[in-house]
């Protein structure tokens, strides 16, 4: 097994499946290739690839994918330890490649952005510009584009020019419309699920980070959450076992230190400045739409609708639960979602106009 290659072909990102859709586009290529050398292929276990690639195969659980972009962690699955990363690689560690590197060379990199229906291809050093570019994205209303797990780079609007090393699969772009507190917590949680469990303080520091985040996001942030936020992770990078959550504090350290005013607006102001957050979203009923039917009031259980037939009906901000129903039973489409900007609405109900 010491001079055996392993060309991993298991996805970071399962919406990035960028090595296993090269594989099947270079798939009899591939399997010469495998005959020819001396390696093993990781492929999910319920991969029909597994079967045509015979003995150089090696089946894997799809359900996680970080930790296959560490040799230590690979090599200890191989030999039935399970899939756990101390982060430290062993100088007679085996190799490990990416699959896309095996089929197609170092010189240049597919990269697939969240919500994209196909990956874009550049070369492997380029800029986050060309990047934008060549997927068809402006940068108009841009906060930033992220790299995911292994690179973990925010790239802010003001450096999109600087020259730029592609390590990852995956890339999700960020505009005005987008909340950067639950950008954060959308990548903490996705970290701490891929985490092995192994470190207290990785795993932990994680679960801690996640819930801090989850809750300001719902409307429950406490002052003072930024700052642990800030102590913890260095504690994280400076004493987690694994590279994985060392990589985790620095992407909250970073996002804190580009967005941390928007984020801290979630707390302070009880604002969510992008208007994403659910939880921060208020109901209204717009005058020139409503027609008085009384099909929202009878579908709020809270009784947080004010009005009568023929009459503009109004909603109690403090009576009501943000369930939706109001929205969903309206037949007018009199019913909005508003985030800071609100509607002007009568503080009681008044006759219909039309």
């Amino acid at each position: 097994m010491e001079h055996m290659t392993i060309v991993n072909f298991m996805p970071a990102y399962a919406q990035a499946p960028v090595s296993l859709r090269l594989l099947g586009e270079h798939l009899d290529d591939a399997v010469a290739k495998a005959e020819a050398e001396d390696v093993r292929l990781l492929l999910p276990q319920d991969s029909r690839l597994v079967e045509r690639f015979g003995d150089k195969a090696a089946p894997m659980d799809g359900s996680i994918g970080f930790l296959y972009n560490n040799n230590t962690a690979v090599e200890g699955a191989l030999k039935g330890q399970g899939l756990v990363s101390t982060g430290i690689v062993d100088s007679g560690a085996i190799p490990l490649v990416s699959g896309e590197s095996w089929l197609l060379g170092t010189d240049s990199k597919t990269l697939w952005l969240e919500g994209a229906e196909m990956p874009i291809r550049l070369p492997t050093r380029t800029t986050a510009r060309a990047i934008l570019q060549a997927a068809g994205v402006t940068t108009d209303d841009l906060k930033a584009l992220y790299l995911g797990f292994p690179q973990n780079m925010l790239i802010t609007a003001d450096k999109l020019d600087r020259p730029l090393f592609i390590r990852t699969d995956y890339a999700r772009v960020y505009t005005v419309d987008n909340c950067m507190a639950r950008a954060l917590q959308e990548i903490a949680s996705h970290f701490h699920r891929e985490a092995c469990g192994h470190c207290v303080y990785g795993y932990e520091g994680g679960f801690q980070i996640e819930s801090i985040l989850t809750d300001i996001v719902n409307k429950r942030g406490a002052a003072g959450d930024l700052a642990l936020l800030r102590d913890l992770c260095p504690m994280m990078s400076g004493r987690a076992l694994c590279n994985l959550d060392r990589a985790l504090a620095h992407v909250v350290t970073e996002i804190l230190d580009h967005f941390g005013d928007e984020i801290e607006a979630h707390i302070s102001k009880r604002q969510c400045p992008a208007g994403e957050c659910r939880a921060f979203m208020t109901y209204h009923i717009l005058v020139s739409r409503c027609t008085g039917c009384g099909a929202c009031m009878d579908a709020c259980d809270d009784g947080a609708i004010m009005g009568k037939a023929k009459f503009v009906h109004v909603i109690d901000q403090r009576a009501c639960s943000q369930c939706n129903r109001c929205l969903e039973a309206c037949p007018e489409g009199a019913v909005v979602m508003a985030g800071i900007k609100k509607p002007k609405t009568p503080p009681r109900p008044i006759p219909v106009r039309r």
